[in-house]
């Protein structure tokens, strides 16, 4: 078994690929290879570097796809010249996969915002190795410009990128710069945002505070924000609506669908 792995990281992981899957075989990486932590893969279209002693990137071997929901909703909902911004990026599964759509229905943009160094290095080789137009912004979102500690949860292995947090209570991994993205957006000049993807393990709150002016200013037809239905959700959905969001009802692999009010 590779060392890291855990049946409790697999199981929260496996929840997000298959219900199924999570309840069947909760112990599905006991049979990771000895003979190497890092492989080369081709998974939902993409190609990937994956460490296998990350739960997520373990799940995502050996059961072959990750948030399927969320990558049929990008394929169908992008179009020709979208710009798109993917917060929480880890090693680029949907950045990826979006820069992929956009290439092949004739161009576009994607922003991927990701913090952890380690998880930044995989999506800008990933960037390199499928040949795809992305920005890989190696900072985090928030509602202040500082520098913050990215801790590890307690309950996982330091290698499980997926699962560290700005609020965790394990070791400090990195010191991180964050940023709001409305300053962010008036530095670099952004003038177009259509789809924005939030899941950055309960920071969705802070870093949406820190968007307000730039969501009601350009206004992007659909956010997809990790929703996890727990005290915070209503905090959530409040800052949403100051900016003129609702949901759908539409709930991906655990993320709503927020589209703008429509207005008389």
């Amino acid at each position: 078994m590779v060392e890291g792995v855990t049946d409790a990281g697999v199981h929260r992981v496996a929840l997000r690929v298959s219900p199924r899957l999570a309840g069947a075989n909760p112990g599905l990486v006991k049979i990771s290879p000895r003979w190497a932590a890092t492989v080369q893969v081709r998974r939902q279209g993409v190609q990937l570097e994956l460490d296998l002693r990350d739960n997520l990137q373990a799940v995502l071997y050996y059961a072959g796809r990750y948030e399927p929901a969320v990558r049929r909703f990008l394929r169908t909902e992008l179009r020709r010249g979208d710009v798109v911004l993917d917060v929480g990026a880890n090693i680029g599964i949907h950045a990826l996969a979006a820069a992929q759509r956009l290439k092949e229905l004739g161009g576009g943009r994607v922003i991927a915002f990701e913090p952890a160094a380690d998880s930044v290095a995989k999506l800008e080789a990933g960037v390199a190795r499928n040949d795809v137009r992305l920005e890989v912004v190696p900072m985090a979102l928030g509602e202040r410009r500082e520098l913050a500690s990215l801790k590890a949860d307690s309950r996982y292995d330091e290698a499980d990128a997926g699962v560290r947090s700005l609020y965790g209570d394990g070791e400090v991994v990195q010191e991180v710069p964050v940023v709001r993205l409305d300053d962010w957006a008036r530095e670099h000049a952004l003038d177009r945002l259509d789809v924005v993807k939030l899941d950055i393990e309960g920071a969705e709150i802070a870093a949406l505070t820190g968007a307000t002016r730039t969501l009601k200013r350009l206004q992007p037809r659909a956010l997809l924000v990790e929703d996890k239905r727990s005290e915070s959700s209503a905090r959530l959905h409040a800052v949403l609506d100051e900016c003129g969001y609702r949901p759908t009802g539409e709930v991906l692999d655990r993320n709503a669908v927020f589209r703008p009010e429509l207005r008389e």
